[in-house]
């Protein structure tokens, strides 16, 4: 149970998730070159990818303008684009929950190359 007032729970999480995911990579020496937000995206594909409402994905982008990330969104044939780095915005600062199921996703996968090199599940001797 999760009692500390400062963070949110999935605030709570993320942070443990990147740790766990720190000592994983340091451990099987392993390069973090994990990129999920390499495409620009439209308000339809933006929605698909966070499973939100057209409005929710307007008022996430007012937000990210209000923040002072004008320039992660731009305009073409008319249609609003937000660039890699606004979804990754978008991810981290809005949709917590989403960036905490890709790295759910990726530490399973790090403990998948952690088990198969032969080491006991979670155990970092000492480390962690």
């Amino acid at each position: 149970m999760y009692f500390e007032k400062e963070k949110s729970l999935v605030d709570a999480d993320i942070d443990f998730f990147e740790t766990r995911i720190k000592l994983y990579e340091d451990f099987l020496k392993v390069e973090h070159n994990e990129n999920w937000w390499n495409e620009d995206m439209n308000i339809k594909q933006l929605e698909k990818y966070f499973n939100r409402a057209e409005s929710s994905i307007r008022k996430t982008i007012k937000k990210m303008c209000d923040n002072c990330f004008n320039n992660y969104k731009y305009l073409d044939n008319n249609k609003v684009i937000i660039s890699s780095k606004g979804v990754e915005w978008i991810c981290k600062n809005v949709f917590k929950q989403k960036y905490l199921e890709l790295l759910e996703k990726y530490k399973m996968e790090l403990t998948e190359l952690y088990i198969k090199a032969g080491y006991p599940y979670d155990h970092f001797f000492g480390r962690n």
